[in-house]
């Protein structure tokens, strides 16, 4: 078997080009294989001149780019852990399980099956590991079988080549027979796809003696203690009997007297053979493109339903959410937070200006809403639909010319101005009580700026507990300075209520997440925060972050989040109106040009 290399070395250091996919595939390879030691080594030919081997010694799976990714740069290949590249390159896909099940499933000792059993013996029993590991392999991981029915016949092809050359024509048919007839037993490939193919080898073994040699392979393929291959000694040498019979009745030579001089099978069996193979290969190609299509199909119905599921009972949980917390009074509720309202005031007439100016800047905004439509196309540019394209040259094939569209793009429209919902989040724990001053005016002015703009607001404030200082549809007339006497933050709580009260995450047109906080939190609160920082840029919600101090708390908070603004140092709203608006349609710009890059 050309499958598992046991060399010391390896195949030495792959090309640099190749490094971003091997480590890719080597991560596909310890997902299947349900191990973590994996590596790949993606090279130009592997051992044994198969599209890949596994090499037991080093944990190395080997894949040769010359069959696996012909006339394929490996820039163009992507990320193997992304279910959409593994469907694109389905053959390569197939390959690493193969290997993979070898890893996962063959912790036998070859070199004691080696020293145990004679050349024959051993031979078949390599050959039957290649039916068992794949079919316990899809017995724990049945997505995997049209991943490898769309290399079966590469395997095949490359492991027969070898026997056709060095076995006369009983031995080459048994090796068809563990590697054809044992797929087709353990459910990888069809019985009906491989007529033509059965019919030679039976012509040449002799149904009964086929028959047998399945039996063999059935009762081979279930065994299923991975770690000691004993039992599996006598399916070998019975296997090993059976052939040696069939030769003899054919008047072969046994592998002793073949080694003197007869080296390979009859050129009509090559000839015939390689034939009944392409054909099934062909067969093989064209049923398994549209069974991985319609694969791939039912999994992304299944994920888009579960993510829809998710949405809406996260949606629901923070409509219920925010209200429980909305029909509170603005102080939050008996025993629910020891802060309190101190000041109730009529905004100022610089303060008044101020939301002017932040409203001018929310206004200004280059803010383009996003909307997309997926388009079928007879041309590039967009997504080649493999599946389409099979279809088409299988038809052509039987000269019906009919127009089919193989490439899926995706055709953006652009909303220039939508409407504007906006967010607020104010920290009362203790840690912020320097600050409930210019929070207070802030606030005012973010309210103030959004009504200007006919856009949709809302206002809580967290601490021990959430409550609203604003709900959706009315107006903060008045500036309201709240004390800062809480221990903690809740601040998931508080996103939860705005979400359901704004439908930030979910909902349509440009949206502004504001939060005024420094961000010291207990640990639970800022994985939640992280967590919903993250849900905001990939939902294209804009986020301004106002800690009223230098920041280095929230940078450390929201690192990697390209969605959030920070808007840092001891502000002064009213001084800096103009730096809090620019901020604040920065943060709605630049989502907007990520929404529609």
């Amino acid at each position: 078997m050309t499958h598992i290399d046991y060399s010391a070395n390896g195949l030495g250091k792959p090309a640099p080009e190749w490094f971003q996919v091997g480590r890719s595939i080597g991560e596909l390879a310890n997902t299947w294989a349900a191990r973590h030691d994996i590596i790949a080594h993606i090279g130009e030919e592997v051992s044994g001149g198969a599209p890949a081997a596994f090499n037991p010694n080093l944990a190395e799976i080997q894949v040769s780019t010359n069959q696996v990714f012909a006339g394929v740069k490996p820039h163009l290949i992507g990320d193997f852990n992304l279910r959409a590249t593994q469907y694109e390159f389905a053959k390569a896909t197939g390959a690493v399980i193969h290997e993979a099940f070898h890893a996962r499933f063959s912790h036998w000792s070859l070199e004691e099956a080696n020293a145990e059993l004679k050349q024959d013996e051993f031979k078949g029993m390599m050959l039957l590991e290649e039916g068992r590991i794949e079919f316990q392999g899809i017995q724990v991981a049945p997505e995997g079988k049209n991943f490898l029915r769309a290399c079966a016949m590469d395997l095949v092809i490359a492991d027969c080549e070898e026997a056709f050359t060095k076995e006369p024509n009983t031995y080459a048919a048994a090796t068809l027979v563990a590697l054809v007839h044992a797929r087709i037993d353990a459910g990888v490939l069809e019985e009906g796809e491989a007529k033509s193919l059965v019919k030679l080898v039976d012509d040449y073994l002799q149904p009964a003696t086929v028959d047998k040699l399945r039996d063999v392979a059935r009762r081979f393929q279930a065994h299923s203690h991975h770690t000691n291959a004993t039992l599996l000694y006598p399916l070998a040498r019975e296997w090993a009997e059976l052939v040696r019979e069939a030769a003899k009745e054919n008047g072969d030579p046994t592998p002793e007297e073949a080694a003197d001089g007869f080296a390979s099978a009859s050129a009509e069996f090559q000839e015939a053979m390689r034939d009944a193979m392409e054909d099934l290969k062909s067969s093989v190609v064209i049923s398994t493109n549209d069974d991985l299509a319609d694969q791939e199909t039912k999994e992304e119905w299944k994920e888009q339903v579960e993510a829809n599921q998710k949405r809406a009972d996260e949606s629901q949980q923070n409509k219920d959410t925010a209200k429980e917390i909305f029909s509170k009074g603005s102080h939050g509720g008996k025993n629910s937070t020891r802060s309190h309202l101190e000041t109730s005031r009529a905004p100022l007439a610089e303060e008044r200006r101020a939301a002017v100016v932040v409203a001018k800047m929310l206004e200004q905004a280059k803010y383009r809403d996003r909307s997309q439509t997926d388009v079928d196309s007879a041309t590039p540019p967009g997504r080649l639909r493999t599946r389409a394209l099979v279809q088409r040259n299988a038809m052509r094939a039987r000269g019906v010319y009919q127009e089919v569209e193989p490439w899926k793009k995706t055709v953006r429209k652009q909303t220039d101005n939508p409407d504007l919902t906006v967010g607020v989040m104010v920290d009362i724990s203790g840690s912020m009580h320097y600050a409930m001053k210019p929070m207070a005016v802030t606030a005012y002015v973010l309210s103030e700026a959004v009504r200007r703009v006919q856009g949709r607001t809302a206002m809580v404030y967290y601490g021990n507990s959430v409550f609203p200082t604003l709900k959706p549809g009315e107006h903060l007339s008045e500036v309201k300075i709240y004390g800062a006497n809480d221990s903690t933050e809740e601040f998931d709580p508080a996103f939860r209520a705005l979400d359901g009260a704004l439908n930030l995450l979910n909902g349509e047109g440009a949206r502004l997440l504001v939060v005024v906080s420094d961000g010291h939190y207990r640990s639970d609160q800022r994985s939640e925060a992280r967590e919903w920082m993250r849900r905001c840029e990939e939902a294209g919600v804009a986020v301004l972050w106002m800690p009223f101090d230098s920041g280095n708390t929230i940078k450390s908070l929201v690192r990697n989040q390209r969605g959030v603004t920070i808007l840092e140092g001891d502000l002064d709203p009213v001084t800096a109106a103009s730096e809090i608006g620019r901020a604040a349609a920065t943060a709605l710009t630049n989502v907007g040009r990520r929404n529609n890059a």
